[in-house]
């Protein structure tokens, strides 16, 4: 019997270096990295735009029409100043030390806002009274300021070249879009027999077409380099 003494090549040094590779190309395209922060906040301006909404039509008892717009737009405008601080000190901002803390800092932001979305919607099912989305509001808005600490933002970063003024601008221009597509889309759909429900399918519907704006608006207006 042959006994084969060929050596074999040895795979584990010919592997690449999975992470190192991801996180040059990271460097390399720091819009990647921009996209998805950007889409993490936008779960938490979605969610306070939702709770807040939902809070002021259920102590009104608005239901659709250009009230529910305006109501829309107040929170809206709630959520786009926390996103002028989001934004700017970290979606375009300076990234996290290692790949491992740049994902772990995403699953935590998009986490929180994926949780306080599935809250409200929760809520709009059985038709929750508003007290119910004044707690969401208050353990949200801790649940934020325990990751703005942990991520070691300060507030003040970039704010020498990203004036909020022209922030203010672009966002403007989405809290039209945010109105207008709430004020007409809740009246004229009606996908189910739940008031609730079908209001908050006008907030999606206005918050997905002015999430896109303001990302474009952010991009190339206010946090350019």
């Amino acid at each position: 019997m042959e006994i084969n003494t060929t050596m074999q090549p040895d795979n584990t040094t010919m592997q690449p270096d999975s992470a190192g590779n991801v996180d040059t190309f990271l460097q390399k395209n720091p819009v990647v990295m921009q996209v998805l922060r950007f889409a993490a906040i936008g779960l938490l301006n979605t969610a306070l735009n939702f709770i807040i909404s939902n809070l002021i039509s259920k102590f009104f008892g608005i239901e659709q029409g250009g009230q529910l717009g305006l109501i829309s737009g107040i929170g809206f405008l709630a959520a786009v100043i926390q996103s002028y601080y989001w934004n700017k000190d970290w979606a375009f901002g300076r990234q996290a030390e290692t790949l491992l803390k740049n994902f772990l800092h995403l699953v935590w932001v998009g986490l929180a806002g994926a949780l306080a979305l599935a809250l409200v919607l929760l809520g709009s099912k059985f038709t929750a009274p508003y007290v119910y989305y004044l707690i969401i509001l208050a353990v949200f808005l801790l649940a934020q300021l325990v990751l703005w600490r942990s991520f070691g933002l300060s507030g003040t970063a970039g704010a020498a070249t990203n004036p909020f003024l022209s922030f203010f601008f672009v966002s403007l221009i989405g809290f039209a879009i945010n109105v207008g597509i709430v004020s007409k889309f809740s009246v004229a759909v009606h996908l189910t027999a739940n008031a609730d429900l079908n209001k908050n399918v006008a907030f999606v519907a206005a918050t997905v077409i002015s999430l896109i704006w303001n990302f474009i608006g952010y991009k190339v207006f206010v946090f350019k380099k």
